[in-house]
This record gives C-alpha cells, structure tokens and sequence, in this order.
C-alpha cells in the first residue's frame, strides 16, 4: 500500500528509450486518427468517402508495417514496469490486449475492404487477394467486428492514458515519465 501522506519524492524511475517512446506515440496517433476518420466518413458526400476509405486504408498499410516493427521491438527488448506485482501483471495483460486487439483490427480491416466490392487501394496501388473473398454474410460479419474492435481499442486506449495519469498525478511514482520525451521528464 502507497502512503500518500508522505512527501518523499518517488525513486526515479527508467525511462524508455527514443524509438520505443517513438513508436508508442506515433502508433497512439495513428489509432487516435483512424478512429476518427473511420467514424466520420460517412459525413463525407458518396465521391469523397471512397476517398477517405482509401486513405484510411493506405494509412492501415503502413500502421499494419508499423506494428510489425513495433512488436518486433517490443519483443527483441522486453522490459516490465516498475509497479508492483499484482500492478505489473495487469499492465502486462492490458498491453498484450491492445497489441492482440490492434493485429486483428488490422487484418479484419483488409480482410472487410477485399470481401467488399470496391477494390483495396494502398497508396495508389491494387492490392487483390482472390482468396480472402468472403460472402456478403461473411463480409458483414467482418465489417461488424471492425467496428467492435475500434471502439474495443479506444476503450482500452482510454482506460490505459487515465490509469497513466492518475499514476502520474495521484500515485506520483513517476511511471508517466517513461514514455514522455526526455526533455520533459526533468
């Protein structure tokens, strides 16, 4: 149990190194911006929405390319927090979801634009998959646990920030400082 009664200034703590902080605000961002533009499209007239479905698509592409790396370097360099037992596993639990849950956000996001009509432009280019073709009921179902799994994500992503900030402003253990850019954890 924390004593916050205390003022007893909390034992620095490790920071992240530059590319995995990197890695852990551009994936925040591009989540943060596809979430919105995959909620917001349907405003668009019918001309411009298959336009932003391309581009939504494209930047999909390369977060897919993204999360690759990103997994690669999380597992090449594995590091645990620095909170307690019980802390640590949930943090662990709750990165492990985000990371299962944003692979198969990926991979249903291709998987619904192939099952559909119009066909998947990455950057200006075709990609087909004759295979991934699924019926209109399968195509649905893909679309649908699209869907689920945005707002699964952001949930997460939501619970996951406030946790960090009452960690930073409430616990004050300095945990919110290891993904910060080194000039601001001074």
């Amino acid at each position: 149990m924390i004593d916050m009664t205390t003022s007893v200034p909390p034992a620095p703590v490790q920071a992240y190194d530059p590319l995995t902080r990197a890695l852990h605000w551009a994936t925040a961002g591009i989540v943060l911006l596809q979430f919105a533009m995959g909620e917001t499209w349907s405003w668009l007239g019918a001309g411009w929405k298959g336009t932003a479905r391309d581009i939504h698509t494209s930047i999909g592409f390369a977060f897919a390319v993204l999360l690759l790396f990103r997994l690669y370097w999380l597992f090449a360099r594995w590091q645990r927090t620095t909170a307690g037992p019980a802390d640590n596993r949930l943090a662990i639990l709750v990165h492990l979801a985000l990371y299962a849950l944003l692979v198969a956000e990926t991979m249903a996001g291709f998987e619904w634009r192939w099952s559909g009509t119009r066909p998947l432009f990455v950057f200006g280019a075709h990609l087909a998959c004759i295979p991934c073709r699924l019926d209109k009921t399968g195509h649905h179902i893909v679309a649908t646990l699209h869907d689920y799994g945005a707002w699964t994500i952001m949930a997460l992503a939501f619970g996951h920030a406030a946790v960090a900030l009452w960690r930073h402003y409430v616990r004050r253990d300095g945990i919110l400082g290891r993904m910060l850019p080194a000039t601001r954890r001074a």
